[in-house]
């Protein structure tokens, strides 16, 4: 909002018609709005971590909107009036891309912005399950309140050849039917550790099940692990219990007929991979950096990401040679032969090798 309209509104003036229709203008202009998921799953918290770290700012603006969760936030981007953005899980794209339950043409539709975090499947089950095929024909419970873990249930268990039931219930609740046994088992998605086990007692009454990752799995799934420091009452020490993770990925509207949300979100695309870049932004949900530079295999890049990514691998790039000179200057003593094309090519990898072993392989670009 312009400093001038902002006046008048805090001291109680009436805008006249001209300012009226310049302000709708600027709104709809700068503010994005983002499909998520249930105000209690973690998607739309995101969003509203992601618009504080921007902060406030008369040019870009975050709204969250709730949506279902799953293929349905998808949806949600496609066909809603105003929709800019979504966060949609990995498994949902894979399906929608091969199944096309939303009609043809999806990938020249949407367009992903990057990947932001993992969330891992954690299969809850009680002292009576041993094995993963035992869940054959048994209640799974996913929480109310979450799309994402319901398509991921709905997905999952068919590839790994087990029919079960699924029922709905809040997610501690959800725990204390897989305690008693009147359910087979609970399905919670969330970045580890999740603070709803913190608790858990250390007396075998619920325990995580194994999930095996397979190469089928690679466009939806991507390995995990749960180790005895991110559960201790659940874990013995040494014991490494496998499952798998599914990416929130960033999408947002492209192609013909998007254009206007296309402006928008190419102003929102620098200010968001620059905040990225300086700070954490969601350490809420995800241990260590997020990967901005990660691909989505069969999908195409939004056009102003891929430009801000090539900037900035430029930027490194001569970042790094202008370290390399300096090293040079500064440890080769004056009179020293001069170095060939191929000596000079051999030092310069064993310098940017030096380099990033001793940032711990943190690039600034990938790490971000």
């Amino acid at each position: 909002m312009a400093s001038g309209d902002t006046a008048s509104l805090a001291q109680g003036q009436r805008l006249s018609t001209a300012q009226q229709e310049a302000l709708r203008n600027r709104l709809n202009e700068s503010t994005l709005v983002v499909a998520t998921s249930h105000p209690t799953v973690s998607y739309f918290a995101v969003t509203h971590d992601i618009s504080a770290a921007l902060g406030r700012s008369e040019h870009l603006r975050l709204l969250p909107m709730p949506s279902e969760g799953g293929i349905e936030t998808l949806r949600d981007l496609l066909f809603l009036r105003g929709v800019d953005m979504a966060i949609v899980p990995a498994n949902a794209l894979a399906q929608a891309k091969v199944t096309e339950p939303l009609g043809p043409g999806l990938l020249q539709k949407v367009a992903y912005v990057t990947r932001l975090y993992n969330e891992e499947v954690h299969l809850l089950v009680g002292r009576s399950v041993k094995a993963l095929t035992e869940l054959q024909g048994k209640k799974v419970a996913v929480p109310s309140d979450d799309g994402s873990a319901l398509f991921t249930a709905t997905d999952l268990f068919p590839r790994l050849g087990v029919d079960i039931e699924v029922v709905r219930a809040p997610a501690a609740e959800a725990l204390d039917l897989v305690r008693s046994g009147e359910i087979a088992a609970a399905l919670l998605m969330a970045g580890k550790p999740l603070a709803l086990l913190a608790d858990t007692p250390k007396d075998g009454s619920i325990r995580l099940l194994p999930l095996p990752f397979t190469p089928a799995m690679d466009e939806s799934y991507v390995p995990a692990a749960f180790r005895a420091d991110d559960y201790p009452t659940l874990i013995p020490d040494g014991l490494v219990v496998e499952s798998v993770a599914v990416s929130a990925v960033l999408m947002a509207r492209y192609g013909k007929g998007a254009e206007d949300s296309v402006q928008r979100t190419a102003r929102f695309v620098p200010a968001f991979f620059g905040a990225m870049s300086e700070r954490p932004l969601l350490n809420r949900y995800v241990k260590g950096d997020v990967n901005l530079a990660a691909t989505l295999p069969g999908w195409q890049r939004l056009p102003a990401a891929e430009e801000w990514l090539r900037k900035a691998q430029q930027q490194q790039a001569l970042s790094l040679q202008k370290s390399f000179e300096e090293f040079l200057r500064e440890t080769r003593p004056p009179g020293s032969p001069h170095l060939t094309a191929a000596q000079r090519k051999k030092l310069f990898d064993e310098f940017v090798s030096w380099t990033r072993k001793s940032v711990g392989e943190t690039d600034s670009l990938a790490r971000r």
